[in-house]
């Protein structure tokens, strides 16, 4: 054991000396939880949807009921008058309702979103998904089971983008620590013959692999505390922190990206080979799995494909966790730690088959 625990800090040392590790586990996130933060901290989730098509009653139904929604500021305009707003950017997005549509009949909406900017193009699309669902219990003509009795909060704030942001940049930076800096300083070590050496030693390969995992989940977990504090006390991030259910989601995600960062060191030959590799892993679920914006925006096939991502799980859990959406009893929870468990087992099995020290 005390030979593990001496690896550990040989191993920490090792870490704090890597700029390059340090800054795509550490100071990448932060300047971009910085950058985007103090952009949108402020800025609640608006959007400007105008209300096209239809019938006069079955749009001024709809119309109401959206309008019910903070979210929303409602127009109601002419087709090609929305349209066109839409375009010049002063609506985010024109909900076309068809013409022949009657109230407590199926109808499909058209929804014609401004999708120059990718962040409030995901909000627009995922907030009126919702509140569509939440109309079709309106229109239907049945009582719901509940009723709700809304009151406003004294002191309360809106739901700001950072909110959204910081959970998925937590998700990232477990990615980043793991994957980009166990995966480099492992193909580094093998190309330096580094790997080699330690079997002539006394050391076991065993000691060794298990001082390595000790020392990343230490250092991206002191990293994902670093973060959540950063959007907390400093840019006033509203979120909740369940500690228990939080910290598992974070250790299996660290566990996920560990086995995934083997698998590829154990493959790679250089530096020149893993770096690569290791963005075209980590870019597509860094920009597609719900870091920056909501998946709900993406085509239908590719965000069924994105669903199965590791950090896809990660950013989800740790949202819903930090949002107060999912509690340490929530099946989707559970599906997400599910998910997270399959890569770890699954990278884990291909990486012990496959793992060359040099």
């Amino acid at each position: 054991m005390r030979a593990v625990l001496a690896l550990v800090r040989a191993l920490f040392r090792s870490f704090t000396r890597n700029r390059q590790g340090l800054f795509w586990s550490l100071f990448f996130p932060v300047v971009l939880m910085l950058v985007f933060g103090l952009l949108g901290k402020t800025q609640a989730v608006n959007v400007k949807l105008a209300v096209a098509g239809g019938s006069p009653a079955f749009r001024e139904e709809v119309s109401r009921s959206l309008s019910r929604s903070t979210i929303f500021t409602v127009t109601q305009m002419a087709p090609t008058a929305a349209l066109s707003a839409v375009r010049s950017g002063s609506e985010d997005a024109e909900m076309l309702l068809p013409a022949n549509a009657v109230v407590g009949q199926p109808a499909v909406i058209q929804l014609y979103y401004n999708n120059a900017n990718q962040v409030s193009a995901g909000q627009t699309v995922g907030a009126v998904q919702q509140a569509v669902s939440q109309i079709n219990v309106v229109l239907s003509g049945r009582p719901p089971a509940l009723t709700v009795a809304a009151q406003p909060v004294s002191g309360s704030r809106a739901f700001s983008y950072l909110d959204f942001l910081l959970p998925g940049l937590i998700a990232l930076t477990i990615m980043q620590g793991s994957l980009f800096g166990l995966a480099t300083a492992l193909t580094r070590w093998k190309e330096q013959g580094v790997l080699r050496r330690f079997l002539a030693t006394p050391l076991r390969p065993v000691q060794f692999l298990g001082a390595t995992v000790i020392n990343y989940m230490l250092t991206n977990l002191a990293n994902t505390v670093i973060i959540a504090a950063i959007g907390i006390l400093f840019l006033h991030a509203t979120v909740q922190l369940p500690l228990a259910p939080l910290l598992l989601a974070v250790l299996l995600g660290l566990a996920a990206f560990i086995s995934i960062g083997f698998l590829v060191a154990g493959q790679a030959k250089s530096q020149e080979a893993v770096i690569p590799l290791v963005n075209l892993i980590s870019f597509p679920m860094m920009f597609l799995s719900g870091v920056f914006f909501s998946p709900a925006s993406l085509p239908k096939f590719l965000a069924v494909v994105v669903s199965f991502f590791p950090l896809t799980y990660l950013a989800n859990a740790v949202r819903g966790l930090m949002s107060g959406q999912l509690t340490g009893t929530s099946g989707a929870l559970w599906g997400d730690l599910a998910g997270l468990l399959a890569w770890t087992l699954l990278c884990g099995l291909i990486a012990s088959r496959t793992w060359r020290w040099e």
